[in-house]
Protein backbone atom coordinates (compact mmCIF):
# COMPACT_ATOMS: atom_id res chain seq x y z
CA UNK A 1 0.00 0.00 0.00
CA UNK A 2 2.66 2.50 0.79
CA UNK A 3 4.36 1.49 -2.36
CA UNK A 4 1.37 2.64 -3.97
CA UNK A 5 0.60 6.06 -2.18
CA UNK A 6 4.48 6.71 -3.43
CA UNK A 7 3.77 6.01 -6.89
CA UNK A 8 0.39 8.00 -7.43
CA UNK A 9 2.45 10.89 -5.56
CA UNK A 10 5.22 10.64 -7.74
CA UNK A 11 2.71 10.53 -10.46
CA UNK A 12 0.70 13.64 -9.29
CA UNK A 13 4.33 15.33 -8.90
CA UNK A 14 5.16 14.19 -12.29
CA UNK A 15 1.78 16.31 -13.86
CA UNK A 16 2.28 19.26 -11.64
CA UNK A 17 6.01 19.71 -13.20
CA UNK A 18 4.90 19.31 -16.75
CA UNK A 19 1.88 21.69 -16.10
CA UNK A 20 4.17 24.26 -14.62
CA UNK A 21 6.92 24.12 -17.20
CA UNK A 22 3.96 24.69 -19.61
CA UNK A 23 2.59 27.93 -18.03
CA UNK A 24 5.95 29.31 -17.91
CA UNK A 25 6.54 28.69 -21.91
CA UNK A 26 7.39 32.37 -22.64
CA UNK A 27 5.86 31.86 -26.05
CA UNK A 28 2.13 31.31 -23.99
CA UNK A 29 2.97 34.62 -21.85
CA UNK A 30 4.25 36.95 -24.54
CA UNK A 31 1.15 37.61 -26.33
CA UNK A 32 3.04 39.97 -28.77
CA UNK A 33 5.17 36.34 -30.28
CA UNK A 34 3.49 35.27 -33.65
CA UNK A 35 2.78 31.57 -34.01
CA UNK A 36 5.68 29.53 -36.12
CA UNK A 37 3.27 27.26 -38.35
CA UNK A 38 4.96 24.73 -40.10
CA UNK A 39 3.62 22.85 -43.16
CA UNK A 40 4.84 20.85 -46.69
CA UNK A 41 3.34 23.16 -49.00
CA UNK A 42 3.64 20.38 -52.30
CA UNK A 43 0.37 18.85 -52.03
CA UNK A 44 -2.73 21.19 -53.42
CA UNK A 45 -5.32 21.77 -52.46
CA UNK A 46 -4.00 21.51 -48.78
CA UNK A 47 -0.84 23.20 -49.15
CA UNK A 48 1.35 24.65 -51.81
CA UNK A 49 2.75 27.37 -53.41
CA UNK A 50 1.22 30.02 -55.64
CA UNK A 51 2.60 31.40 -58.99
CA UNK A 52 3.93 33.83 -56.91
CA UNK A 53 6.06 31.25 -54.59
CA UNK A 54 3.44 32.30 -51.71
CA UNK A 55 2.27 28.96 -49.40
CA UNK A 56 -1.48 28.89 -49.52
CA UNK A 57 -4.02 26.10 -49.06
CA UNK A 58 -6.78 24.51 -47.11
CA UNK A 59 -4.71 23.61 -44.23
CA UNK A 60 -2.86 27.21 -44.58
CA UNK A 61 -6.43 28.84 -44.45
CA UNK A 62 -6.98 26.40 -40.91
CA UNK A 63 -3.68 27.88 -39.53
CA UNK A 64 -4.65 31.19 -40.13
CA UNK A 65 -7.91 30.62 -38.12
CA UNK A 66 -6.12 29.16 -35.66
CA UNK A 67 -3.48 32.55 -35.51
CA UNK A 68 -6.99 34.77 -35.51
CA UNK A 69 -9.04 32.92 -32.86
CA UNK A 70 -6.11 33.01 -30.17
CA UNK A 71 -5.54 36.67 -31.57
CA UNK A 72 -1.77 36.04 -32.89
CA UNK A 73 0.72 36.74 -35.83
CA UNK A 74 0.86 34.02 -37.86
CA UNK A 75 4.43 33.21 -39.54
CA UNK A 76 3.99 30.74 -42.09
CA UNK A 77 7.40 28.31 -42.77
CA UNK A 78 7.41 25.44 -45.90
CA UNK A 79 9.71 22.65 -44.74
CA UNK A 80 10.21 19.07 -45.45
CA UNK A 81 7.18 16.80 -44.58
CA UNK A 82 9.95 14.90 -42.12
CA UNK A 83 10.66 18.22 -40.48
CA UNK A 84 7.78 18.91 -39.21
CA UNK A 85 7.03 16.80 -36.04
CA UNK A 86 10.95 17.61 -34.85
CA UNK A 87 10.41 20.56 -34.75
CA UNK A 88 7.69 20.59 -32.90
CA UNK A 89 8.69 18.48 -30.40
CA UNK A 90 12.38 20.68 -29.87
CA UNK A 91 10.12 23.30 -29.24
CA UNK A 92 11.23 25.90 -32.41
CA UNK A 93 7.81 25.79 -33.98
CA UNK A 94 3.96 25.98 -32.50
CA UNK A 95 2.23 23.60 -34.81
CA UNK A 96 2.02 21.86 -38.26
CA UNK A 97 -0.86 21.22 -40.72
CA UNK A 98 0.52 18.65 -43.80
CA UNK A 99 -2.33 16.05 -43.66
CA UNK A 100 -0.77 14.29 -41.12
CA UNK A 101 -1.76 11.29 -40.32
CA UNK A 102 -3.00 10.70 -36.28
CA UNK A 103 -0.89 8.03 -34.69
CA UNK A 104 0.18 6.66 -31.27
CA UNK A 105 3.92 6.76 -32.16
CA UNK A 106 3.47 10.54 -33.03
CA UNK A 107 1.23 11.34 -29.62
CA UNK A 108 4.21 10.21 -27.70
CA UNK A 109 6.38 13.62 -29.16
CA UNK A 110 3.33 15.75 -30.06
CA UNK A 111 -0.22 16.95 -29.52
CA UNK A 112 -3.21 16.34 -31.65
CA UNK A 113 -6.50 18.20 -32.19
CA UNK A 114 -9.38 16.60 -32.86
CA UNK A 115 -9.59 15.37 -36.76
CA UNK A 116 -10.18 18.18 -39.07
CA UNK A 117 -10.60 15.65 -41.88
CA UNK A 118 -10.79 11.91 -42.64
CA UNK A 119 -9.21 10.17 -45.98
CA UNK A 120 -6.70 7.77 -46.21
CA UNK A 121 -4.33 5.92 -49.22
CA UNK A 122 -4.79 4.68 -52.21
CA UNK A 123 -2.90 4.04 -55.10
CA UNK A 124 -2.37 6.00 -58.43
CA UNK A 125 -1.90 4.66 -61.48
CA UNK A 126 -1.89 5.73 -65.25
CA UNK A 127 -5.20 5.15 -67.49
CA UNK A 128 -4.76 1.60 -69.39
CA UNK A 129 -2.22 0.60 -66.84
CA UNK A 130 -2.40 -2.43 -64.62
CA UNK A 131 -4.53 -1.83 -61.56
CA UNK A 132 -2.27 -2.52 -58.46
CA UNK A 133 -2.94 -4.81 -55.56
CA UNK A 134 -1.56 -5.55 -52.39
CA UNK A 135 -0.74 -8.86 -52.98
CA UNK A 136 1.30 -7.66 -56.06
CA UNK A 137 3.33 -4.95 -54.28
CA UNK A 138 6.51 -7.00 -53.35
CA UNK A 139 6.88 -6.74 -56.96
CA UNK A 140 6.14 -3.63 -58.55
CA UNK A 141 8.05 0.09 -58.47
CA UNK A 142 5.71 1.90 -56.09
CA UNK A 143 6.57 5.81 -54.89
CA UNK A 144 5.81 6.98 -52.46
CA UNK A 145 6.61 10.05 -50.15
CA UNK A 146 9.59 9.21 -47.98
CA UNK A 147 8.81 9.38 -43.88
CA UNK A 148 4.90 9.09 -43.96
CA UNK A 149 2.63 6.52 -42.92
CA UNK A 150 2.34 5.65 -46.49
CA UNK A 151 5.65 4.40 -46.51
CA UNK A 152 5.99 2.02 -42.93
CA UNK A 153 2.25 0.76 -44.34
CA UNK A 154 4.26 -0.23 -47.65
CA UNK A 155 7.16 -2.09 -45.95
CA UNK A 156 4.63 -3.75 -43.71
CA UNK A 157 2.94 -5.39 -46.48
CA UNK A 158 6.27 -6.61 -47.91
CA UNK A 159 7.36 -3.40 -50.16
CA UNK A 160 10.57 -1.34 -50.59
CA UNK A 161 9.05 1.27 -52.12
CA UNK A 162 10.62 4.27 -54.11
CA UNK A 163 10.68 7.15 -52.01
CA UNK A 164 10.84 10.54 -53.06
CA UNK A 165 11.21 13.83 -50.89
CA UNK A 166 7.75 15.17 -52.25
CA UNK A 167 4.38 13.82 -54.45
CA UNK A 168 5.44 15.54 -57.12
CA UNK A 169 8.20 14.28 -58.01
CA UNK A 170 6.79 10.61 -57.59
CA UNK A 171 4.32 11.92 -60.03
CA UNK A 172 6.88 13.09 -62.15
CA UNK A 173 8.65 9.48 -61.73
CA UNK A 174 5.23 7.81 -62.40
CA UNK A 175 4.42 9.96 -65.88
CA UNK A 176 8.06 8.91 -67.25
CA UNK A 177 7.14 5.38 -66.60
CA UNK A 178 9.59 4.69 -64.34
CA UNK A 179 6.90 3.67 -61.62
CA UNK A 180 3.81 1.43 -61.86
CA UNK A 181 2.17 3.26 -59.41
CA UNK A 182 2.70 5.98 -56.70
CA UNK A 183 0.73 5.49 -52.87
CA UNK A 184 -0.42 8.72 -50.75
CA UNK A 185 -3.32 10.54 -49.28
CA UNK A 186 -6.35 10.22 -51.01
CA UNK A 187 -7.30 14.34 -51.10
CA UNK A 188 -3.87 15.12 -52.86
CA UNK A 189 -4.44 12.62 -55.44
CA UNK A 190 -8.01 13.29 -56.01
CA UNK A 191 -6.71 16.42 -57.01
CA UNK A 192 -4.23 15.01 -59.35
CA UNK A 193 -6.57 13.41 -60.96
CA UNK A 194 -9.31 16.09 -61.17
CA UNK A 195 -6.38 17.62 -63.25
CA UNK A 196 -5.21 15.05 -65.63
CA UNK A 197 -7.65 14.52 -67.83
CA UNK A 198 -8.38 10.89 -67.69
CA UNK A 199 -4.84 10.48 -67.59
CA UNK A 200 -4.40 8.69 -64.36
CA UNK A 201 -6.85 6.22 -61.82
CA UNK A 202 -7.39 6.12 -58.12
CA UNK A 203 -7.95 2.67 -56.61
CA UNK A 204 -10.19 2.78 -53.58
CA UNK A 205 -9.04 2.98 -50.46
CA UNK A 206 -6.87 0.98 -48.84
CA UNK A 207 -6.09 2.79 -45.57
CA UNK A 208 -8.40 4.57 -43.38
CA UNK A 209 -7.00 7.72 -41.66
CA UNK A 210 -7.58 10.62 -39.75
CA UNK A 211 -5.79 13.90 -39.95
CA UNK A 212 -5.35 16.51 -37.40
CA UNK A 213 -2.94 19.48 -35.90
CA UNK A 214 -0.02 18.65 -34.79
CA UNK A 215 0.90 20.72 -31.35
CA UNK A 216 4.11 21.24 -29.30
CA UNK A 217 3.20 19.42 -26.24
CA UNK A 218 4.02 22.54 -24.33
CA UNK A 219 1.64 24.23 -26.09
CA UNK A 220 -1.96 23.89 -24.67
CA UNK A 221 -3.59 27.22 -25.78
CA UNK A 222 -2.83 26.40 -29.37
CA UNK A 223 -4.47 23.26 -28.82
CA UNK A 224 -7.31 24.47 -27.24
CA UNK A 225 -7.80 27.02 -30.15
CA UNK A 226 -7.11 24.75 -32.89
CA UNK A 227 -9.67 22.41 -31.64
CA UNK A 228 -12.13 25.42 -30.96
CA UNK A 229 -11.77 26.14 -34.82
CA UNK A 230 -11.99 22.68 -35.65
CA UNK A 231 -15.45 22.46 -33.76
CA UNK A 232 -16.68 25.56 -35.67
CA UNK A 233 -16.18 24.04 -39.54
CA UNK A 234 -12.99 22.58 -39.60
CA UNK A 235 -11.50 22.81 -43.42
CA UNK A 236 -13.34 25.51 -45.50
Amino acid sequence: MRLCVLLALAAIAGCSDRAARRAVDPRIADASRPLVFLTHPTEPPSSYRDASGAIIGTEVDLARRIAAKMGRKLVVEGVEFADILSRLKAGTADFGIATITITDARLRDVDFSRPYATGGACFLYRHGGAKPRMSQIPSLRIGVESDTVQDLYLCRHGCDPIRFPTLGEAMVALEGNKLEAVFSDIPQLKAIVEKSGGRFVMTPPETRDNYGVAVDKRRPDVLAAANAVIAEGGLK
